[in-house]
């Protein structure tokens, strides 16, 4: 065997030892979740002074304990979290959580600390969703990522699959917030648009930004998901339009069929549900329910619905189809998934 052979079944014997090596490390310490520390970026004047900590589904309650149960129902991913520092910040300062009560050292104008709080979800639609869940009623929307609010010392919005929450502490005024949400807005992935489905709902008496987003159980049901409500109210009448995105044309047949079996009785409707059709069901958990159907979607009224409902609700759908069709061509996105 020549000189030049047993070199290269040298090089290759080694290639493959390197290899394996590789494989064993990747085996026996995987590597942590990317972008982690990427997700804060730089900012003139401050620094991290704690952090980046990842937490994940098995540990969020270590951060947000009583909290955490309402994030995995929007199937959360992960938590980032890190506290900067202005320069003239006092270190060693126990960090809040942003759950936390939104309280601070005043002690001097000058110090202050940032905590930004980052939760991944699954999708854009369940982070939107689970900050429609947390969004206090009657706050004014900030144009920062698809929407945020604002209190004295916090900011929370959305961008994409991201919720984030950032909270001031030590000093309160100048307010460093918006200028932070906006530089960590524009460091993350991901769509700054609302689900397109929200454009759908009619715009006589309702409430403005008063929207939920559910991921799952919506009314109280597991077979319902991925649904979005709106609070509507005309003259005296209270009520919700609601839409409910199925996986397909099947799936929200089988919804209909299932809520139809858990209704004490069946209104008006057919007993199958065909690819499109409508219905009323006696909800022993919401009381009469209006329903409609198409394709993937299913779409109603609930709570004490009545006559006026009705043209709420046929607008509604005939927008749904728009959106369908919209989809179809490629010219909008879809509507909550």
């Amino acid at each position: 065997m020549s000189g030049g052979t047993l070199a290269v079944r040298g090089a290759i014997a080694a290639l493959l030892a390197l290899s394996a090596t590789a494989r064993a490390d990747s085996q026996a310490a995987p590597a942590a979740p990317p972008g982690a520390s990427s997700l804060f970026p730089k900012v003139e004047g401050w620094k991290i002074s704690d952090g980046p900590s990842k937490y994940t589904p098995d540990t969020l309650f270590e951060y947000i304990d009583g909290g955490a149960e309402s994030f995995l129902q929007f199937d959360f991913q992960d938590l980032a979290s890190a506290t900067y520092a202005n320069d003239g910040a006092r270190p060693g300062k126990s960090r809040p959580s942003s759950r936390a009560s939104h309280e601070g050292d005043a002690t001097a104008a000058a110090k202050a600390e940032i905590t930004v709080d980052i939760y991944r979800h699954r999708d854009a639609f369940r982070a939107f969703g689970m900050y429609t869940q947390e969004r206090p009623a009657g706050t004014t929307p900030l144009p920062i990522g698809i929407e945020a609010y604002a209190g004295p010392d916090y900011l929370e919005f959305v961008v994409g699959p991201y919720y984030v929450k950032l909270v001031q502490s030590g000093a309160k005024q100048p307010s460093f917030l918006r200028g932070f949400a906006e530089k960590v807005a524009a460091g993350l992935p991901g769509t700054h648009e609302a689900p397109a489905v929200l454009k759908c709902f009619p715009e006589r008496g309702k409430r403005a930004r008063a929207e939920k987003l559910m991921a799952r159980d919506f009314l109280g049901h597991p077979f319902l998901h991925d649904a979005v409500a709106v609070p509507y109210q005309i003259g005296g009448a209270s009520f919700r339009l609601f839409v409910v995105e199925g996986k397909d044309s099947a799936d929200v047949r089988a919804m209909v069929q299932r809520y139809r079996t858990v209704a004490k009785s069946p209104a008006v409707g057919g007993d199958s549900a065909g690819a499109e059709g409508t219905a009323t069901v006696k909800d022993p958990l919401n009381g009469e329910v209006m329903l409609q159907w198409k394709g993937r979607w299913l779409w109603g009224a609930v709570d004490q619905p009545g006559d006026e409902c009705q043209a709420l609700v046929d607008e509604l759908g005939r927008k749904i189809s728009a959106l369908d069709k919209e989809s179809s061509a490629g010219s909008s996105a879809p509507g909550t998934r």
